[in-house]
């Protein structure tokens, strides 16, 4: 069969997918990294936060893998590439997978820390480094790929990275150099996921079995520190299960690449997957900037503001038709940090 036939490879349709996928997570990652970058400029105490300021270097690596992977759902492009050009492109997407796997961990160890081990003490030294050591690990334990092999070239039929070199020699580097790495880090990050939760479901357990116990137990000193325990555990509780998407998310979309690399024979339906879902972790990472606990200060500023212009509002509509074209001063007559004293 003809070359020209597998313009789209092994994929077939499926890479057009492919390229909606990476397009749409370019775009997100664009929109994470500019959000970031304003909301910084304007309050700089957000740089402080690890989750916040680790999701524009997260999104940089996704913006650098989809712009890879749309290259190499594009046979005629790759096909004209020299085999220098075949391996930046193999190691850039091999890098930036791997500092967007260490940097979700890094977020999943800064949780242990705080949450789980009470360590906050580790987590202030140790929080500025977190994006620099993630993006050092993933960039140099990759390089290897630049020069180690004897000959690179790009296979269009199965649409994949074809390495020239002896196959015990290749498994055993590509496993020290990225799967291995992968592999443990996906390990530490779901050991952290069912730590945080057991604790989570523990600390439920504790304050209801606490409350069930009669009033006359506690002081009334003792009982307000208990209320406040309570509200800060009800508070912390879905603070730290929304900073737990960011290391679900490498679990859900690498859990498909390990697998395929695993299997001595690789199914069809799995290689697609290993192909489509690294694509979405753009858009999925996206949605979790969006519930990072960091905006909830400046959702509820907007709701005030919002809540607050819309009272104003009805109080100038109602007193401009009581009072006809009378000048109102509002700051006089409305207290605008009080609105639940109008009364209509």
């Amino acid at each position: 069969m003809a070359d020209q036939s597998y313009s789209h490879g092994i994929l077939g349709r499926w890479a057009v997918v492919g390229h909606g996928f990476n397009i749409a997570s370019i775009v997100s990652s664009g929109f994470v990294i500019a959000a970031v970058v304003t909301a910084c400029i304007r309050n700089h105490r957000l740089y402080n936060l690890p989750s916040f300021r680790l999701s524009a270097w997260i999104a940089a690596c996704d913006m650098v893998y989809s712009a890879c992977q749309l290259c190499v759902f594009e046979n005629a492009y790759m096909r004209t590439l020299s085999e220098i050009h075949l391996r930046i492109i193999h190691w850039l997407m091999s890098a930036s997978t791997m500092s967007f796997v260490f940097m979700s961990a890094c977020v999943a160890l800064d949780v242990l820390l705080i949450t789980v081990m009470r360590s906050n003490h580790i987590s202030r030294r140790i929080q500025p480094w977190y994006e620099y050591v993630s993006l050092f690990l993933g960039f140099v334990l990759t390089h290897p790929i630049l020069y180690i092999y004897k000959m690179l070239q790009w296979s269009s039929r199965a649409q994949i990275f074809h390495i020239y070199d002896d196959p015990t020699y290749y498994k055993i580097t590509s496993w020290v150099t990225k799967w291995a790495w992968l592999f443990a880090a996906c390990v530490f990050m779901f050991a952290v996921l069912v730590i945080t939760i057991h604790e989570m479901c523990k600390s439920s357990k504790d304050l209801k079995t606490q409350m069930t116990y009669p009033a006359h137990v506690y002081s009334s000193g003792d009982a307000s520190y208990m209320s406040l325990g309570h509200m800060s555990k009800q508070k912390i509780r879905p603070v730290t299960l929304r900073l737990m998407l960011y290391p679900v998310v490498p679990i859900m979309t690498q859990i498909w690449v390990l697998s395929a690399n695993m299997t001595p024979k690789c199914p069809m339906w799995l290689y697609v997957m290993a192909n489509l879902v690294p694509a979405t972790q753009g858009m999925i990472n996206f949605l979790v900037f969006a519930f990072n606990p960091a905006w909830d200060s400046l959702r509820r500023k907007w709701f005030e503001r919002t809540r607050t212009s819309v009272h104003v509002s009805e109080f100038s509509t109602l007193k401009g038709s009581s009072v006809g074209s009378t000048h109102l001063d509002l700051e006089a007559d409305y207290d605008l940090s009080r609105p639940a004293t109008l009364k209509h």
